[in-house]
C-alpha cells in the first residue's frame, strides 16, 4: 500500500511540473453558430443556423489544438416533369456532423483582439435521404479532407471571449455531401 501511495505522490509531482509552463486557463470550450441564412415563403420569414461545440488547449502560449462538432441540416425540394408532362416533386435531406481537428499559431499581442491560424483535418459523414415517386432512399457516405484555418477572438476578459473563426477546406472532392469548403462561425468562448 505505502509502495503504491509512493508512485501515486511522485507521479502527482512529475504532471504537476509537466504542465507548470502551460499559460493560465490553458483549456476552453466554446460553442458556435455558422452558417446563419434566412427565407421567406408562403408560411412567412425564417431564419436558421448551424450550431456546434468546440475543445481547445493550449500547449503554450503560442500553439493550441483543437477538436470542433458542428450539427448542419439542409431540406430542399425539386420539381422536374416526366416525359407524360406530369410534375414530379422530390424531397431532399442532409444530415451532416463535421468533425474538425486543427493545431493553431496564436499571436501574441497586448490588445483584447488574439488573431490565430493554423490547419488541420475535417472528417465528414453525412447521411442523404429522401423521398421521389419511386419511393426513399438514404445512404452515407464519409470522407476526410484536409483545411486550413484562422480567426481572432476578442477577449471581454480572461476567461471569455467572443470568437470569430473561417476554415477552407484543400482538395474537396466529396461532391455527394452537402458540405460546403469554406465555413464561418461566431460564438461564445469561455476558458478554464
Amino acid at each position: 500500500m505505502r509502495k503504491a501511495l509512493l508512485v501515486a505522490a511522485s507521479l502527482s509531482f512529475f504532471a504537476v511540473s509537466a504542465f507548470a509552463q502551460q499559460p493560465t486557463r490553458s483549456n476552453a470550450v466554446s460553442v458556435f453558430v455558422s452558417d446563419i441564412g434566412g427565407g421567406r415563403s408562403s408560411n412567412g420569414t425564417s431564419f436558421y443556423a448551424d450550431f456546434g461545440v468546440a475543445l481547445d488547449h493550449m500547449f503554450s502560449h503560442h500553439v493550441s489544438a483543437e477538436v470542433s462538432v458542428t450539427s448542419e441540416r439542409s431540406n430542399s425540394s425539386f420539381t422536374t416533369f416526366s416525359p407524360s408532362g406530369v410534375p414530379t416533386t422530390i424531397f431532399h435531406s442532409d444530415r451532416l456532423y463535421p468533425v474538425d481537428a486543427t493545431v493553431s499559431y496564436h499571436f501574441l499581442t497586448d490588445s483584447r483582439w488574439k488573431p490565430y491560424i493554423g490547419g488541420g483535418v475535417r472528417y465528414v459523414s453525412g447521411t442523404v435521404s429522401g423521398s421521389g415517386p419511386l419511393g426513399g432512399y438514404r445512404f452515407t457516405r464519409r470522407s476526410t479532407d484536409p483545411e486550413v484555418s484562422g480567426g481572432i477572438t476578442f477577449q471581454f476578459n480572461p476567461r471569455l471571449g467572443l470568437r470569430f473563426d473561417a476554415k477552407q477546406v484543400v482538395n474537396n472532392d466529396h461532391s455527394i455531401i452537402t458540405d460546403a469548403n469554406f465555413k464561418a462561425s461566431v460564438g461564445l468562448s469561455l476558458r478554464f
